[in-house]
C-alpha cells in the first residue's frame, strides 16, 4: 500500500520529513521550483578586493548567468505548478508539453550547476526534474551527490527520501529499503513514511517486517496531533496492514484491518484515485492495487467486484509472489457465486470496535465478535431485500461490566434500518455478547464502546 503521494507514499518533504509528497511532472517540477526560489535567495558568491579588475569582471559575468539559467528555469517550472485538468485529450496534451519542458529546464539546471556546482538545492532541483522526466537512474545519481553537499539534518531528510523514490521507481526496492531506514534514523517521521517503507518490505515478500512497519505507520498517524488531517494516511495503513496480514495467512485479523480502513475510507475513494494514472496515491509494484480493492470488496460484501479485482490482480502480475493467494480468493468467491444461486440476502461481512473507554480494549471486543461472528444473523432476515440491495453501516453503542458482560446495546437514532431490526440486534447482543478473558471484577468500572457492523449482500 503503499504508495504515496506522488508517485507512492513515500513522501519527498519540501520543509521536514513528513510532508506530504507530489506525484507526476507537475507535481515534482513544482518541488523542484521551491528549491529553485531559494537557491536564487542565496549569497552571490563574489570576488575579494584583492581579486584583479578582470577576475572581477569575469565573476559578475558569471553571476549573471547562473542568476539568468535559475531564473529561466523556475519560470518554466511555475507553468507546471497546477495540475493538467479537463477533457483527457487537453490533459495528455498539457503533459506532453510539460515533458518539453522539463527537457529545457534539466538543461538550464545543468548549465548552472557548471557555476556553481556546491549547491545542494539546485542539485536536488535537478534530480526532481530527472525524475519527472523518468530518468530515475540519474536522479539516483543526482541525490547522492546531493547528499554529499547537504550540511543541516533537514537537507539529509530531503536527499534520503528523493533517494528512496528513485530507487523504487527504478525497481530497486532493496536500495529503496535502505534509503528510507536512513531516512528515519535522522528522528521521527509521520506514518506515510514507515507505510513506505512497508509497502516496499511487502514487494520483497518481508511480510512479518512489513506488518511491523504498518503498525508503526498507524500508531505514528493515530497519535499525532494532527490525526484528522492524517485520515487518508491512516487509511491507507489499515490498508496496507490488512492485505499484508491476509498475504501471511492471518485472514481474520486481514478482515478487521481493511474493516478499520473502510470506516475511513467508505466509498473506497483512495483505492479507486489510485487507478488514475496522475493520482498522488499509487502502489507498488504496478497493478498491486487491485489486490487492494479486491480484499476491500470481499470485507464490504462485494463479492462480484471483488472478482473482478482480483482477476485484474492476475491480469496485472501474473507471475506476482502472491498469484496463488488472489487464485485461492478467487475460488472461493466463485463456489459462493455458485452456492447462492439466484438468492441473496444480507450477512455481517465486517465489525470493528472502533472506540472503547474502560478497562476492557478494543481488542477484546473485537475477540467476542471472533467468537459469535453469527450472533445477529436470526435479525437479519428483518432486513428488506431491495433489488440494489446497498451495504448497510450499523453503529452501536454498549456498555460492557466488570464480568465482561454487555449490558446495555443501544443503535443511535434516526438510523438507516427498521426499528424492529433495530431492537432485535439490540436484544441479541445483550443475551449473546460476552467478552473473553475480561478483567476481574475488582476492577468494578464499566466500559462504554462504540461497535460499527457492516451489512452487505
Amino acid at each position: 500500500m503503499t504508495a504515496s503521494p506522488g508517485d507512492w507514499r513515500i513522501p519527498p518533504p519540501a520543509v521536514r520529513p513528513g510532508v506530504t509528497g507530489v506525484k507526476g511532472v507537475a507535481g515534482l517540477m513544482a518541488v523542484a521550483g521551491l528549491a529553485l526560489v531559494q537557491a536564487l535567495l542565496a549569497p552571490s558568491v563574489w570576488a575579494s578586493d584583492q581579486t584583479g579588475f578582470w577576475d572581477q569582471a569575469a565573476t559578475g559575468t558569471a553571476e549573471r548567468r547562473f542568476e539568468q539559467l535559475v531564473r529561466q528555469a523556475d519560470e518554466l517550472l511555475a507553468q507546471d505548478r497546477a495540475p493538467a485538468s479537463g477533457a483527457s485529450t487537453r490533459a495528455e496534451a498539457a503533459l506532453i508539453a510539460q515533458r518539453q519542458r522539463a527537457t529545457k529546464t534539466e538543461a538550464l539546471l545543468r548549465e548552472a550547476l557548471t557555476l556553481r556546482s556546491d549547491d545542494f538545492r539546485l542539485t536536488l532541483a535537478l534530480a526532481d526534474t530527472q525524475m519527472a522526466l523518468a530518468h530515475f537512474d540519474d536522479a539516483a545519481q543526482t541525490v547522492r551527490r546531493a547528499l554529499t553537499l547537504a550540511e543541516l539534518s533537514a537537507q539529509q531528510a530531503l536527499g534520503w527520501s528523493r533517494l528512496s523514490l528513485a530507487y523504487m521507481k527504478s525497481g530497486h526496492y532493496a536500495a529503496s529499503i535502505a534509503a528510507t531506514d536512513r531516512l528515519l534514523t535522522l528522528g521521527p517521521t509521520d506514518g506515510a513514511t514507515y507505510a513506505n517503507v512497508a509497502e516496499l518490505l511487502m514487494a520483497v515478500g518481508r511480510l512479518p517486517e512489513a506488518e511491523d512497519r504498518y503498525r508503526e505507520a498507524i500508531r505514528a498517524d493515530s497519535e499525532a496531533a494532527d490525526r484528522r488531517l492524517r485520515e487518508h494516511s491512516l487509511a491507507l495503513g489499515y490498508y496496507g496492514l490488512g492485505v499484508a496480514l491476509d498475504r501471511d495467512g492471518q485472514p481474520t485479523a486481514a478482515r478487521e484491518m481493511i474493516a478499520r480502513a473502510l470506516a475511513l475510507d467508505p466509498g473506497m475513494a483512495l483505492l479507486q484515485l489510485a487507478q488514475q494514472p496522475s493520482s498522488d496515491v499509487s502502489f507498488v509494484p504496478t497493478g498491486d492495487v487491485h489486490y487492494y480493492l479486491g480484499l476491500a470488496n470481499l470485507v464490504a460484501g462485494r463479492s462480484a467486484e471483488s472478482e473482478e479485482a482480483f482477476r485484474a490482480f492476475l491480469a496485472a502480475q501474473p507471475d506476482s509472489r502472491w498469484a496463488e493467494e488472489a487464485r485461492g480468493h478467487l475460488a472461493v468467491l466463485e463456489a459462493q457465486r455458485k452456492r447462492r444461486g439466484s438468492h441473496n440476502g444480507y450477512r455481517v461481512v465486517a465489525t470493528a470496535t472502533v472506540h472503547a473507554s474502560g478497562p476492557v480494549p478494543a481488542p477484546m471486543v473485537d475477540a467476542a465478535w471472533r467468537r459469535r461472528p453469527d450472533l445477529i444473523d436470526g435479525c437479519l432476515s428483518r432486513l428488506p431485500l431491495t433489488p440494489a440491495r446497498p451495504p448497510i453501516r450499523l453503529i452501536v453503542d454498549v456498555e460492557i461490566d466488570a464480568r465482561g458482560n454487555l449490558t446495555r446495546a443501544s443503535i443511535p437514532r434516526p438510523t438507516d434500518v427498521d426499528t424492529n431490526f433495530a431492537t432485535c440486534v439490540e436484544e441479541k447482543l445483550k443475551s449473546g455478547f460476552i467478552i473473553p478473558a475480561a478483567p476481574t471484577p475488582t476492577r468494578a468500572r464499566s466500559t462504554l464502546a462504540r461497535l460499527e457492523l457492516l451489512l452487505a449482500d
